[in-house]
């Protein structure tokens, strides 16, 4: 991968660094969070899931899709993996590093956009992503115990 590949989620990374910070390692009782993300009826890889507390105070928490579209949640703050109980608004991206044609960007060599910046493609729709306006569409209630919680998103 490419480090440009990595900049399409720097706006999230940033968002949810932000959302997550508070009590030291170990503060916080998370319970394992798990599922599947789906989109038009196949599994996903390589998606970023983020739940954000509807609560103002409360912690957010992410994860990445593997292979076979499963996700495991971490929180910043917390000693082990899983999200803090409470509602949550769900976002989910997975997005690629284009050149200004619109051609991905395989290496750091290729020409960037008008502004020496890659532009993004959205592999699944923005509507679940929170970006462009997008309002929040998902969410998801982290309950105590061990929580799955599925995602079938379609175009």
């Amino acid at each position: 991968m490419t480090h440009l590949f990595f900049y399409s989620f720097a706006f999230l990374g940033l968002f949810v660094m932000i959302v997550t910070t508070g009590c030291g390692p170990g503060g916080l009782t998370v319970q394992p969070v798990t599922g599947m993300v789906i989109h038009n009826g196949e599994p996903v890889e390589g998606a970023l899931v983020t739940f954000v507390s509807t609560d103002t105070l409360g912690h957010g928490a992410f994860g990445i899709t593997a292979a076979d579209g499963t996700y495991f949640l971490e929180t910043h703050a917390a000693a082990r993996p899983g999200a803090v109980i409470g509602e949550y608004n769900v976002f989910v991206t997975k997005t690629i590093a284009v050149d200004m044609h619109g051609n991905e960007l395989l290496c750091d060599s290729q020409p960037l956009g008008p502004l020496g910046r890659p532009g993004v493609r959205h592999l699944i729709p923005v509507k679940y992503s929170g970006m462009d306006g997008a309002p929040p569409i998902l969410s998801a209630t982290v309950q105590r115990g061990r929580n799955v919680i599925d995602f079938d998103l379609q175009d």
